[in-house]
């Protein structure tokens, strides 16, 4: 498509947490933004495609709401999540970037309302620590794809099972090759995040583990901010410690419990760069 850019082509913050990127388009001075966040949902895959889009894991939408704003987050294969941790530290740091100091945000998101705080901002980059609300652990279960292998069901807001690792295993394989059938596997009827998870060191009531995750509806990623709460609940419920130090493929989040059931994630999120997406507009 030739042509000056339009109002029709949106402009978009590219924007990732922990290597976890992102496509984000702040609505809310939209005339409608509802209306213009389904539009732009049925483009989630173009814009998200690695060599003919943007190149991204998600679209993050920012809508307005009381008090603050909303999070509506697409996968690149167009379907919707309940929440997104790291998407939901990009969406803070991204929202109080003119505050100074920065301002405590509040989010809402289908999984409910996620206050943030940016406790350390460099330029384009920051810390954000956010209530990831809580951590409810269910069954265990041993689904078929996960051949043999047990895992607990855990509920962050969105749907998540974690299976503990041997010392000598490695949970990226792991993800990579039994995340595919377990997260469409029959025990989970809307499909599932899945979680691998293997126990580095426990001292006094910390410990640090290394995770895997294989997200619902995107695949390997480098991190999952619901995933990484969801392993650090087990490991903190089973060997009770009341903190975790996850470290994922795209780096490390400091998980914490005020009460051994809502958590706290803190971490890295950045601004990337900016642009205005030329691609055919959205009806």
């Amino acid at each position: 498509m030739n042509g000056p850019p339009s109002a029709a082509w949106p402009h978009f913050c590219k924007v990732e947490g922990l290597g976890n990127d992102f496509v984000l388009v702040d609505l809310r001075a939209e005339p409608d933004p509802p209306a213009r966040a389904e539009r732009l949902a049925r483009d989630a895959a173009a814009l998200c495609d690695r060599r003919r889009g943007v190149g991204a894991d998600g679209l993050l939408l920012v809508l307005p709401a009381p008090g603050g704003v909303r999070m509506r987050v697409v996968n690149r294969d167009g379907s919707v999540p309940e929440m997104c941790g790291n998407g939901l530290r990009c969406v803070a740091l991204f929202v109080a970037a003119g505050a100074e100091p920065p301002a405590p945000v509040h989010v809402e998101t289908d999984a409910g309302p996620r206050p943030c705080t940016v406790v350390a901002r460099t330029g384009a980059s920051g810390v954000v620590r956010a209530a990831m609300g809580p951590v409810r652990l269910g069954p265990t279960v041993r689904p078929a794809a996960a051949r043999g292998l047990a895992g607990v069901v855990v509920d962050v807001g969105n749907p998540h099972v974690v299976f503990s690792c041997d010392a000598d295993e490695d949970p990226r394989t792991l993800a990579r090759t039994l995340g595919p059938a377990v997260e469409r596997d029959p025990a989970f009827p809307a499909g599932t995040n899945v979680e691998f998870v293997r126990i580095d060191t426990i001292e006094g009531d910390r410990a640090a583990v290394t995770c895997a995750v294989w997200e619902r509806g995107c695949g390997i990623t480098e991190a999952c901010g619901t995933g990484a709460c969801a392993a650090a609940g087990v490991v903190a419920r089973t060997r009770g410690v009341e903190a975790v130090e996850v470290t994922l493929p795209g780096g490390a989040l400091a998980v914490s419990f005020d009460d051994g059931v809502h958590a706290h994630a803190e971490g890295p999120a950045r601004l990337v760069f900016e642009g205005r997406w030329h691609g055919d507009p959205a009806p």
